[in-house]
């Protein structure tokens, strides 16, 4: 009998328990929504938590094998417990290291694709200060959003995917950061409802290659009455994915 105190993910077909501090929510799902892994195909996580997106990706993507990596050990292991849990320890893997020592771990050029969601903020100074238990997954520490990415670029295949969200106003950054090892850039905004600027942008980019960018229509989160949209309720309940 599914345990009542664990939150429920896609409509009800994960359980995950979330522990104290940072609990993760629509970013996970909107970035598990975007993996697309084909069979037999590898992908590693950037900073898993307790492996919200890896394992709403790993549902999404059935015969598909996840690593994740996440440096708090707490968390590493929730990931574990979660991953055991659902029924999906046989082809999801949990390390509980930084992703400054991934290559004391992994070679390069491993992983079909990596994805991720960064901490918001590079500095404490760049914006609010988040109550502890949840400042290492907004504020980097030794880690800023062009370590991250550079990381994702070491690892991944050539014309292998990288796919990441974050905060609509770190794009530019994003994309610089991506240029020239990866092009094949595309960015799918995400607003809160129709009339409002995007807030997220999930972009996905592809190593190696020389194909042109695409600046996709937005998604759109919520209806005047502050319910979900159509597509975004599909996308949160497991029922369509994030095409891109």
């Amino acid at each position: 009998m599914p345990n009542s105190d664990l939150p429920f993910f896609l409509d009800g077909a994960l359980q995950i328990a979330q522990g104290a501090g940072y609990r993760a929510g629509m970013d996970a799902a909107l970035l598990a929504a975007a993996m697309q892994v084909p069979l037999s195909k590898h992908a590693l996580e950037l900073g898993c938590g307790v492996g919200t997106a890896l394992l709403c990706a790993a549902w999404r993507n059935p015969n598909a094998v996840f690593t994740g990596v996440e440096k708090q050990t707490e968390l590493a292991e929730l990931a574990a417990d979660n991953a055991a849990r659902n029924q999906m320890n046989g082809r999801v893997d949990i390390h509980p290291i930084s992703i400054s020592n991934l290559a004391a771990h992994f070679k390069p050029d491993h992983f079909d694709q990596v994805f991720f969601n960064p901490p918001f903020q590079d500095h404490k100074t760049q914006g609010n200060t988040p109550k502890p238990g949840k400042d290492t997954a907004f504020i980097a520490d030794d880690a800023d959003l062009a370590f991250w990415v550079r990381q994702a670029i070491i690892f991944v295949k050539a014309r292998g995917y990288i796919t990441v969200i974050h905060r609509a106003d770190r794009l530019a950054q994003l994309v610089a950061l991506l240029h020239g090892s990866c092009a094949d850039i595309r960015v799918q905004p995400i607003a809160p409802r129709v009339g409002n600027p995007a807030h997220r942008v999930l972009v996905r980019a592809r190593k190696g290659v020389r194909s042109p960018s695409k600046l996709l229509p937005p998604l759109i989160l919520h209806q005047a009455d502050q319910q979900y949209t159509r597509q975004a309720d599909a996308i949160f309940r497991g029922k369509q994915a994030l095409v891109f």
